[in-house]
C-alpha cells in the first residue's frame, strides 16, 4: 500500500514538461520596501533582501531546465517602475553570480594545490621507502598523501558540482522575465 502511494506521487510530480517551458514565481508587494532596500537613496538599485531570499527559495524548487518568470503584484497607487525592478533583480543576481564565478576559480586553484601536496608526499614516500624504509614514516606520508589527494578529488569533483549548480541558478535568475503588475489591495 505505501509503495503505491510513492509510485502515484511520483507520477504525479513527472506531469511532461517540455525543455523551455517558463515557470512563474509570484510576489506580492503591498509597498516599493517590499521591493527596495530602506537603504536606497537616490534611484531603487538594491533588492530588499527578504525579497531575495524568496526568489531563491523559490527558484529551488522549480527544475534548472525551465525558464523564470518574476510576476510582482504591487499596490497600483505606488506607481512602481518595471525597469527599475529588472535592473534590481539582474544587478543583485549578476553579483551573486560573480561570486559563484569566484568561489569556482578558488576551489579550482585549491584543488591542484591539494593535488601537488599529496603528490609531493607521496614522492617523498618514495624516497623515504628507498632510503630509509621506516615503517612508521612509511605509513604516515602515504596517509597524508592519499588524504591530500582525496581532498582533492573532493573538491574538484564533487563541491565544484554544487557551486555549479548556484551558478546556473543565478543565471537563470538574472535571465528571468520581470513583470510588476498593478493591482488594488483589500486591506
Amino acid at each position: 500500500m505505501l509503495n503505491e502511494d510513492v509510485n502515484k506521487l511520483k507520477k504525479e510530480i513527472k506531469i511532461k514538461k517540455d525543455f523551455g517551458d517558463i515557470e512563474t514565481i509570484n510576489v506580492k508587494a503591498e509597498s516599493p520596501k517590499e521591493i527596495f532596500s530602506d537603504y536606497n537613496y537616490e534611484t531603487n538599485e538594491i533588492l530588499n533582501e527578504e525579497l531575495e531570499s524568496f526568489i531563491v527559495k523559490k527558484a529551488e524548487n522549480i527544475p534548472l531546465r525551465s525558464k523564470l518568470r518574476i510576476k510582482i503584484f504591487v499596490n497600483e497607487k505606488d506607481k512602481i517602475d518595471e525597469k527599475e525592478v529588472d535592473d534590481a533583480i539582474k544587478l543583485r543576481f549578476r553579483r551573486e553570480f560573480e561570486d559563484y564565478e569566484r568561489k569556482l576559480k578558488r576551489n579550482a586553484q585549491l584543488s591542484f594545490i591539494l593535488l601537488l601536496i599529496g603528490i609531493l608526499f607521496l614522492g617523498f614516500l618514495v624516497l623515504e621507502t628507498a632510503l630509509l624504509d621506516n615503517y612508521i614514516i612509511s605509513i604516515i606520508l602515504e596517509i597524508a598523501s592519499w588524504v591530500f589527494i582525496w581532498e582533492a578529488v573532493d573538491k574538484f569533483f564533487f563541491e565544484r558540482t554544487e557551486i555549479r549548480e548556484k551558478r546556473h541558478q543565478f543565471a537563470r535568475l538574472y535571465y528571468s522575465q520581470v513583470e510588476v503588475v498593478p493591482l488594488e489591495f483589500k486591506n
